[in-house]
């Protein structure tokens, strides 16, 4: 129906035609209607005026909600009246400033609009208003044209039946918000205040099925937790227990009392990498200054599977579908620079198709490739599961797997805020248009709307 306000009207009413009454077995007086997280009891007023898929609300009830004209789906449950969906995607952080060009990013996430209908919003991070549970942002309309600005329309809207987070939210706001929505808020830590890559080792490493696919790790608190791991896997790697794509990695290996720090170069013109030679004395006061700056992981070195001399890993794309359920958006394989420690493909490197890579670099037939593929879901699957369990509500997020020379699966990493262009990356366009709808079709779900 199309839902609007109604001006200079009595306060608290709900305007409908004689359509609408006919679905109630006695007609109502009064109902409770609920628009995202706002909702309140109002009059029914038959206006026989009205088209059979139209309906107004008095705009002294909304107080300063705005309504947007568009096409919503209404749930009637007993004498509630639900009219939605109604979902907010923070999509910039706090301070950015928000234009046209950068709203119309957004624009492919919204490509299934036609099969959610209602109000789809996208605010910045400091548009969250805690006090007033409403949200300052930017409402989509499908007509609307794109250059000129009237696709998307600036408002103040109620908290979401669903809000999904792309971006840092400040540790208040998100806990206020988290209070208020529960599940209904997804993908919802922000940076620094509770995941981190020690967490996830301590959350996956108690299941078995999942455990012997992870490289042992341990907290680094002194130089000597890095000679136990040395002295049990020979190479180690440091890594810093809050940073991605590679950022702060250092390969370790010693010999004869003598340690090689090994860290990756991220410049195409330069070497992949730098190697500073340390001996006992020095390497307490390294290891000293290195974890007074941020906290840091020791984790055992997986043999790196090379092609052409540059280091392969997949990203595992875990999303869930309108089913509420986990499943496998695609795998993207990352193939970094020559020679480099890491398999961060942005410098110098590129990205493939995972069944491709498999292909080309182990030399495995397709039934084979996928084979592996569906052994490498089958182990994000369940450490989605665990990680939910202990993390709060998620659906979208980015597993980095590895596979050595002898074909074992090792899980290294989980991302809350993938990157969604890695499709792009590996020239598959149209999986990457699947990527980005998924999350607001799982939404629109989520809300209640299936």
């Amino acid at each position: 129906m199309f839902i609007k306000k109604m001006e200079h009207a009595g306060s608290d009413c709900f305007f409908v035609g004689e359509d609408f009454i006919r679905q109630f077995p006695k007609p109502p007086k009064r109902l409770k209607v609920h628009f995202g997280s706002w909702s309140k009891e109002l009059r029914v007023v038959r206006n026989t005026s009205l088209p059979y898929d139209s309906a107004r609300i008095s705009a002294q009830a909304l107080k300063g909600i705005t309504l947007p004209h568009l096409n919503y789906k209404l749930i009637i449950d007993g004498h509630h009246v639900h009219i939605g969906p109604v979902l907010g995607l923070v999509g910039f952080k706090s301070g950015e400033r928000i234009t046209t060009s950068k709203l119309n990013q957004f624009h492919d996430y919204l490509r299934e609009y036609d099969r959610i209908k209602g109000l789809v919003y996208v605010c910045g991070a400091d548009g969250i208003h805690t006090k007033e549970k409403k949200i300052s942002g930017y409402s989509y309309n499908p007509l609307g044209a794109a250059k000129s600005g009237q696709r998307w329309q600036f408002g103040t809207f109620p908290y979401p039946g669903v809000l999904y987070r792309r971006t840092a939210l400040k540790p208040e706001t998100y806990r206020a918000v988290s209070q208020a929505l529960g599940r209904k808020l997804f993908n919802g830590y922000f940076k620094g205040e509770h995941f981190n890559k020690w967490d996830l080792w301590k959350w996956l490493s108690p299941h078995p099925a999942i455990r012997q696919h992870l490289p042992e790790t341990k907290q680094l608190r002194n130089h000597a937790d890095l000679d136990e791991m040395l002295k049990r896997y020979g190479t180690v790697y440091l890594k810093p227990t809050m940073d991605q794509m590679s950022r702060g990695i250092i390969k370790v290996t010693k010999s004869s009392g003598h340690y090689a720090f090994i860290f990756p170069e991220n410049n195409k013109k330069q070497n992949a990498v730098t190697i500073k030679q340390m001996n006992s004395s020095t390497v307490v006061p390294f290891i000293h200054s290195l974890i007074r700056k941020q906290e840091y992981i020791v984790q055992q070195a997986i043999t790196m599977k090379r092609y052409n001399q540059r280091g392969i890993d997949f990203r595992v794309i875990m999303q869930k579908n309108e089913q509420l359920q986990w499943s496998c958006t695609a795998v993207i394989a990352r193939f970094g620079k020559k020679n480099s420690i890491v398999t961060n493909f942005t410098s110098s490197g590129y990205a493939m198709d995972g069944s491709l890579a498999l292909q080309k670099a182990f030399h495995l037939g397709k039934s084979q490739s996928q084979t592996k593929l569906n052994q490498m879901i089958g182990v994000c699957t369940k450490a989605c599961k665990v990680f939910e369990v202990r993390g709060g509500n998620y659906a979208d997020l980015g597993v980095d797997v590895m596979v050595d020379p002898n074909g074992r699966i090792w899980m290294l990493e989980i991302n809350i805020l993938p990157d969604h262009k890695l499709a792009l990356y590996a020239k598959k366009k149209p999986l990457y248009l699947k990527q980005v709808a998924k999350p607001l079709l799982y939404a629109k779900a989520l809300a209640g709307f299936k």
